[in-house]
């Protein structure tokens, strides 16, 4: 079974999301769709699965044109998704969320029977989770959430596989499992499109790959003309090199944030670092290392067993965001659409959140022209791609999203910024223009940036912990190191 798209078009009231774009997928094929944020990707895989329609052209699946007026309508001709958010019931057991839609009519709604627990258990198998099926969704992380997504799309997977950054949010050892499955099912005659950022795995595993840019084609390749440098320039109209320049890091100030034999049974043991003024730390390690669930800690969202964090030399209470966010420590987690944005408010009023967010409040009333002042301010010096600040957060790329978390937090002003998972499903645009905003907020205070990417960190960091199974195991020169030194020590 072969898709084919002809001539897509769609508006999104004045905004062209996607202009004439054409792309034809084969049986026992993998084409990669590739574009900066905002260039379209999200919305032709949301056409192709029926989640939006378009507004001009055709969708021919095996010679035959067809409306897609909704995601069950492209099930039912064999296309299957992976979404790139992740979206789950909480109150239901993980089994029954990879199930759903999926069941006959006699399920039982919250349980499993042992048929349907041993095919969600296959199927979570398949794609490296450590989990059991009856484990209630609300306790996963959301690496793991993904890999529950993951496991739904393989039950029952259509003739077309659609996986939109399907390995955003997984460890190097999970994304390589999931390749080689993917792998598989080209063999066995899918025909799989593939939406990723990260080109290492586009080069691996693409048949063809359709780069867009502005919500058009703006170059084809095919396996045996996939060059990197070429796909980064077509991408962004701008060389790797320009993308990724070196910073030169500040003097280090005063020691701001210092952590003592922080302990957390099951996620991290007998952690201890400082970090000073206008310095960046990095800490890196697999999925499920620990790291993002140190800084959470650090920030007073979860809890911890023994230790102490000290900012500015006063020691904050374990377990209290708001000592924590007044003691100057401000986090953007890694679920930047569930946690970092407010996806209904306008990137104005997410702006315009934090309690110390500059001059927007006084005597506990908004001060509207002044929020929209700053938030054009933050739009314009971060490169934030909208229509105007009244857009809503939730629209926005996942970029710009990412940008507008980093904003709220520094519209704060912390003493610590706190970042887990920067640049996780964004791409190598506006990676580079995350890390170049990282590094400007270094200039006023101490940064520490907990990441499973290890490029994130490399040539940014000033130092690189590693950790790996929740210890830190080594310290690395940041602006020294190089990839494969950070993986031998993250790896078990």
């Amino acid at each position: 079974m072969d898709v084919e798209l002809r001539a897509i078009g769609k508006r999104f009231g004045g905004v062209r999301a996607l202009h004439d774009v054409s792309l034809h997928v084969e049986p026992g094929q993998v084409h990669a769709v590739l574009g900066e944020n905002g260039a379209g990707k999200s919305t032709l895989i949301k056409v192709l699965t029926g989640v939006v329609q378009p507004d001009a052209g055709e969708i021919v699946v095996d010679g035959r044109s067809l409306k897609l007026h909704t995601p069950r309508a492209a099930r039912e001709v064999g296309i299957t998704a992976v979404p790139q958010d992740v979206v789950l019931v909480p109150q239901l057991p993980i089994g029954r969320n990879v199930l759903l839609g999926l069941e006959n009519r006699l399920a039982r709604k919250t349980t499993l029977s042992a048929a349907e627990r041993n095919v969600v258990e296959r199927a979570l198998a398949q794609v490296g989770a450590d989990f059991d099926a009856t484990v209630p969704t609300a306790a996963l992380s959301v690496p793991q959430l993904r890999l529950a997504q993951l496991a739904r799309a393989l039950i029952g997977t259509g003739q077309i596989v659609v996986l939109d950054e399907p390995t955003a949010a997984l460890s190097a050892a999970d994304a390589d499992h999931l390749l080689a499955r993917l792998e598989a099912l080209r063999d066995d005659g899918k025909a799989i499109v593939y939406v990723s950022h990260r080109l290492s795995e586009v080069t691996r595993l693409a048949d063809v790959v359709t780069v867009l840019r502005n919500g058009q084609v703006a170059g084809r390749f095919d396996r045996g003309n996939l060059d990197r440098a070429t796909i980064v320039e077509v991408m962004t109209k701008r060389s790797e090199e320009t993308l990724v320049p070196q910073t030169e890091s500040a003097p280090p100030g005063p020691v701001v944030l210092e952590v003592r034999q922080l302990a957390a049974d099951g996620r991290f043991e007998d952690v201890s670092f400082t970090v000073a003024g206008h310095r960046i730390l990095g800490i890196a390690g697999v999925q499920g290392s620990g790291q993002g669930q140190l800084l959470a800690a650090i920030a007073g969202q979860d809890g911890y067993d023994s230790g102490e964090v000290l900012v500015g030399g006063q020691s904050i209470s374990r377990g209290s965001v708001v000592r924590a966010y007044r003691a100057g420590l401000a986090l953007v987690p890694a679920d930047r659409r569930g946690a970092g944005i407010v996806g209904r408010m306008s990137i104005q009023r997410n702006l315009a959140l934090p309690t110390r967010s500059t001059g927007t409040r006084r005597l506990g009333l908004r001060l509207l022209r002044r929020e929209a002042a700053l938030a054009r301010d933050y739009v314009r010096d971060f490169r934030v791609r909208c229509s105007d600040v009244g857009q809503h957060a939730g629209t926005l790329s996942g970029g710009n999203q990412q940008k507008v978390s980093l904003a709220r937090a520094l519209a704060a002003d912390p003493k610590v910024l706190l970042i887990d998972e920067p640049t996780q499903g964004v791409d190598v645009g506006a990676k580079a223009e995350i890390r170049a905003l990282l590094r400007h907020a270094a200039t006023d205070r101490a940064v520490v940036i907990a990441a499973s990417e290890f490029e994130d960190l490399i040539g940014l960091a000033d130092d690189i912990l590693v950790m790996r199974s929740g210890r830190v195991v080594a310290r690395l020169d940041g602006r020294r190191t190089d990839y494969g030194e950070v993986l031998h020590h993250a790896l078990p």
